[in-house]
């Protein structure tokens, strides 16, 4: 095709048909003229489409690091719950006058209320990544990007409160000791000292529910049932509305 435009362009040279050249030159003009456009149009769908191509990969990371949060927070509420939940029978048989509950139950209650470290470790690391190299604008979705990035601000009120828990639970069982209990009895109770512990065990039987009359034990016991239900109620279960509306925004972003 070039060859004939060349061929063209001389033999209008040659015949002195200067508007015919003129015209022939504008239309030479317009087909580099297009065949740029073209080009511009053909890298741009290209770099498009590596966007989108990136942008689909991120989500389905983020989809799954989300997911397996989610699983992982309502293992944690159950936990929580179950804490709570023990810890509430002891209270309640402590007003009762500890009536009712034999030394192998208590020692039960307080291993099932105490034991269980309550800390919330979701999956971070795609979402780490975007953030922290600046990829977070590869995300088409504005509101996603809104709740991300609050992510890390709401993870760090999560573990003020699981800190305040964990020093509330401290404190009961630093009282219990102070008011004559005995972790080896509440061990040997529950099989783990001579089980997992592997310890021998002792000669003389352990009484704890001496602490079932304790005033001031009861006084803490109240303050972490009380912080164990706020920490459920006020950051858990507003976390997993969190988790779920994003996990909501990257399935929108996916098309599912």
């Amino acid at each position: 095709m070039f060859v004939y435009l060349r061929q063209l362009r001389r033999k209008l040279i040659n015949g002195n048909s200067f508007l015919k050249y003129l015209l022939y030159g504008l239309g030479e003009l317009l087909l580099i003229v297009m065949g740029i456009l073209l080009a511009l149009y053909v890298d741009n769908w290209n770099d498009h489409r590596l966007e989108n191509k990136r942008e689909q990969f991120y989500l389905t990371e983020l989809r799954a690091e989300f997911e397996a949060s989610r699983i992982k927070l309502e293992n944690l509420i159950e936990a929580n719950r179950q804490t709570y939940y023990k810890a509430s029978e002891i209270a309640n048989v402590m007003i009762q006058g500890g009536e009712g509950l034999s030394e192998l139950e208590f020692s039960g209650l307080l291993f099932h209320s105490f034991s269980d470290e309550i800390t919330y470790n979701p999956n971070n690391s795609v979402l780490q990544e975007l953030l922290n190299s600046g990829r977070l604008e590869y995300l088409s979705n504005p509101a996603l990007r809104g709740h991300l990035t609050t992510w890390s601000s709401r993870l760090e009120q999560i573990r003020q409160q699981e800190q305040n828990l964990r020093e509330q639970r401290a404190e009961v069982m630093e009282l219990a000791l102070k008011e004559g209990g005995s972790i080896r009895g509440i061990l040997e109770n529950t099989g783990i000292l001579t089980g997992e512990m592997g310890l021998l065990p002792s000669n003389t039987k352990t009484n704890n529910l001496d602490l079932l009359h304790s005033r001031n034990l009861e006084n803490h016991l109240l303050i972490f049932i009380l912080t164990a239900r706020l920490t459920e109620k006020n950051h858990y279960l507003p976390l997993l509305i969190e988790i779920e509306t994003i996990i909501d925004l990257i399935d929108g972003s996916l098309g599912m």
